[in-house]
This record gives structure tokens, C-alpha cells and sequence, in this order.
């Protein structure tokens, strides 16, 4: 049975180290100054810098997707939000007391206190938002699961087109802005959309059209900008807010790969266990690379802008990527094995089977009083 369970998810462990690898190679453009850079290193170099930047919009939307897949079948567990906070906190505490001891940074206690709390204060955006969704999901859960297949799929409909639709075609009106991707209300479209693919959704082995369809519409979005630069400046506006989150070709190509990989079959036992091997750790190279401090200094360092224009770029930035995601492998195994005990400890567990308990007797409290009412 574990076998079967291993063998039906590694290919979405398999999406969610693609994902973060797509997150690093999103940083090592916009956080290194590439895309500044590209426009002034030719078309050729303009166009790909684009090409690349666009392929990565579906990392996030990628890793919000599996989530909802699986919390949509899975009741609440306050144990999740402490092992969440306990790895956040100590990277973002790790890292900082480095960079001041380093000299990196001025020493001060009270920027070490605040990563004590790096959920609440936003250290790190994805995180605040991703646990705004979980506290969200038992919610959502008991809403979706009230739906038949059709209510589902006007819901995916309806939240697609005011969502992701109406900014990318007009951008001007806030009302339905989710934030470019950056907030809780796309997240929330995104685990609806994940929720109708695992109760709704039959893989039918289908997944290389799908996966051509991503690259097909980034080349797309890519050439549209490129073309307009300079020249239409309307259509480059529009364009370049095609690059967030919740755009429409950003959506379309997250649910096109999202399908894909359900449709993947992994036949090798060894890959399949490279991938479940893996995966847990991936959440460990977002925290690492993009620590507040580090990130800076990471892409500074590597100064990626003084080689946009050679030939060896492509290569040598996917190579940096790829040494990046490594090496941050790495260091979070060596977390797991060491102070990441601890979110596992009996004090820990205990006190979050108590919170969990009454967390979710107060979700099923109303479903037990409409069945004595009924009876």
C-alpha cells in the first residue's frame, strides 16, 4: 500500500521540485538585475530573458495547486502551522545572526526577536499568505465538498474570470485585484481550482500537448512584449501584465503543466524514490535563497548581469540555478536531521493534538446538531 501511495503522488513531487527550481531561475532574473539588464544585450538576449521570466510564472501557482490537491481530502492538523513556523523561524534566524556576526549587518536583538514571528510580520510573503490559506481551508473544504461537479466547475469559471481574466484585460480597475498573485484571494482561486482536479479530474496519460502548451503560450507573451517595445507602449503595458501570478496565460499554463504532471506516469522505482526523497526538502531552498538578507547578497555576488549577452549565459545561469537548489538541498536535509526534531518532539505533538482536537470540534459541531436536529 505505501508502495502504490509512493509510486500515485511522486509526479507531483516531481512538480514541486520543478516548481522551486523555477522559483530560484524567476529570482536570478528579477532579484539580479537580468531583466533590467536584457533590453540593452540585443533582441535575441531581450527575447529570452522574457521567454524564461514568463515560463516561471507558474512556480508559485504550481506549489499553491499541490496543496490544495491534497488539503482538500485532509482535515486540519495545528501540528502543520508549528512545524511551518519552527523551520521559517529558525532559517530567518539562522541566516540574520550570520550576516551580524559577519559584520554583514548591525547587530541588533531586536531584528533577531522579530524573526521569531516571521508569519505575522511577512519575512517571507509566501509563507504568510500560505498560512492564511491553510487557516482558510477548513472553510473551503466544507463549501467545495457541498458542491456537486457542476457548482465546482461554474465556481473554477466564475473565480477565473474575475480574477484572471478582467485584470489581464483591464488592469486599470482594482476592485478585482488579487494583488498580482501576491495575496490570499488567488491563492484561494488556485485551491479551488486544485480541489475540482482531485475530486473531479481523471488523468488519462495525456501530457506532452499540455506541456507544449505552456512553452507555446510564454513564447507567445514573450514576443508580444518584445515586439511592442519601445514602439506601442499600450500593448507593452498590457504585456507585461501578463508577467504575475494571476494573469490569464500564467493560469491557463499552471492548469495546463498542473494536468500534465497528474497525467505523467513515473514508471522507475528509483525516481520515483529520488523525487518523494526530495520533495519535503524543497520548502527549505525557498526559505534559504530567499531570506531577506541573503538574497541580496546571494545575487549580488554573482553579479549575473556583467554575462547577460554572452553566449554561455543560458547555461551558466541554469547551472548557478541548479548549484543554488543543491547546495540548499543539502543544508535543509542536514536541518532535518538535526534541530528538526524537535517539531516532532512529544511536547510539541501533544500540544498540537490538543489544539487540532478542538479546532476541529468546533468544525463539526454544527454537523453534528443539523443530524440531531434532523433526527
Amino acid at each position: 500500500m505505501a508502495e502504490k501511495k509512493e509510486s500515485r503522488f511522486a509526479n507531483l513531487d516531481a512538480l514541486r521540485i520543478l516548481s522551486m527550481i523555477l522559483i530560484i531561475l524567476l529570482h536570478s532574473i528579477d532579484h539580479s538585475g537580468v531583466l533590467e539588464a536584457a533590453p540593452a544585450s540585443g533582441a535575441a538576449t531581450n527575447f529570452y530573458v522574457r521567454f524564461t521570466y514568463m515560463l516561471t510564472q507558474i512556480c508559485v501557482n504550481c506549489y499553491v495547486m499541490i496543496s490544495g490537491y491534497f488539503l482538500i481530502r485532509s482535515r486540519f492538523k495545528f501540528q502543520k502551522l508549528v512545524q511551518l513556523w519552527m523551520e521559517v523561524s529558525f532559517y530567518a534566524i539562522l541566516i540574520k545572526f550570520i550576516f551580524m556576526i559577519t559584520g554583514e549587518i548591525p547587530f541588533s536583538p531586536s531584528a533577531l526577536l522579530s524573526c521569531l514571528v516571521p508569519i505575522f510580520t511577512g519575512r517571507y510573503w509566501f509563507i504568510t499568505i500560505y498560512a492564511g490559506m491553510y487557516l482558510l481551508s477548513p472553510f473551503l473544504n466544507m463549501a467545495i465538498l457541498a458542491m456537486n461537479r457542476r457548482q465546482h466547475t461554474a465556481l473554477c469559471v466564475l473565480l477565473f474570470g474575475l480574477f484572471s481574466v478582467w485584470v489581464s484585460v483591464y488592469p486599470a480597475f482594482a476592485g478585482m485585484n488579487s494583488g498580482g498573485g501576491w495575496g490570499v484571494p488567488w491563492f484561494t482561486v488556485l485551491y479551488v481550482i486544485a480541489a475540482w482536479f482531485r475530486l473531479h479530474y481523471v488523468p488519462a496519460d495525456k501530457w506532452k500537448g499540455r506541456i507544449l502548451a505552456w512553452v507555446l503560450m510564454s513564447l507567445f507573451v514573450a514576443a508580444a512584449y518584445c515586439t511592442a517595445y519601445d514602439r506601442f507602449h499600450i500593448i507593452q503595458r498590457l504585456a507585461g501584465n501578463w508577467y504575475r501570478y494571476d494573469s490569464v496565460f500564467a493560469c491557463v499554463s499552471t492548469i495546463a503543466v498542473f494536468a500534465a504532471f497528474l497525467n505523467m506516469r513515473i514508471e522507475s522505482r528509483r525516481v520515483t524514490s529520488v523525487m518523494t526523497y526530495i520533495a519535503p526538502f524543497t520548502l527549505g531552498v525557498y526559505l534559504i535563497h530567499a531570506h531577506a538578507n541573503l538574497s541580496p547578497y546571494l545575487w549580488n555576488k554573482l553579479n549575473l548581469p556583467r554575462f547577460v549577452g554572452q553566449w554561455y549565459f543560458a547555461p551558466l545561469q541554469l547551472g548557478i540555478v541548479l548549484v543554488v537548489f543543491t547546495t540548499c538541498i543539502g543544508i535543509d536535509i542536514l536541518r532535518k536531521s538535526t534541530v528538526g526534531r524537535l517539531e516532532n518532539s512529544r511536547a510539541v505533538l501533544s500540544f498540537c493534538d490538543k489544539v487540532t482536537a478542538k479546532v476541529n470540534g468546533i468544525m463539526n459541531h454544527d454537523e453534528n446538531s443539523d443530524s440531531k436536529r434532523a433526527g
